[in-house]
């Protein structure tokens, strides 16, 4: 959470350094969106599931991937392909496909009493976590933008 919490601050910075116009960068945001979606029913509701863990190892390795993407083009349509793919979360929380997983191998793990508990300690500390992220990626910013760089 704490990524996804850096990532919502700057890189609508970073797409606009790249040159990309506000409605490139909206699009992008609503495919990225909509992707995110359609991979969380496609996984949901899969036949036959491949295992939680499963899932979020290539979660993360899809996360990374995009993440090589983002730092390696500067080519709308591979970026858009990498959002898309990589569930990169726009804004600043996890809405994609894996947040399903996660929840659902908590109530697993979880004993029924103590199972509201144990939600409300994960949700604060995902926010807490997003919000340090966004906090972090906002104070370099502006340390950044204090010493001469521009947005």
């Amino acid at each position: 959470m704490f990524g996804y919490g850096f990532l919502s601050v700057v890189l609508v910075l970073y797409l606009a350094e790249l040159g990309f116009s506000g409605g490139q960068i909206g699009v992008l945001f609503a495919l990225t969106l909509a992707g995110d979606s359609a991979v969380s029913l496609l996984i949901t509701s899969a036949r036959r599931p491949r295992g939680r863990r499963t899932m979020l190892l290539l979660g993360a390795v899809l996360m990374a991937l995009a993440g090589v993407a983002f730092a390696l083009t500067g080519n709308f349509a591979l970026l858009t392909v990498a959002a898309v793919v990589g569930v990169i979360s726009p804004g600043g929380n996890e809405v994609g496909p894996f947040l399903a997983i996660e929840q659902a191998s908590l109530s697993h793990l979880v004993h029924d009493a103590r199972r509201t508990s144990v939600f409300a300690w994960y949700n604060l500390a995902g926010s807490l976590a997003g919000a340090v992220g966004a906090l972090g990626s906002g104070g370099l910013v502006q340390l950044m933008q204090d010493a001469g760089s521009s947005p």
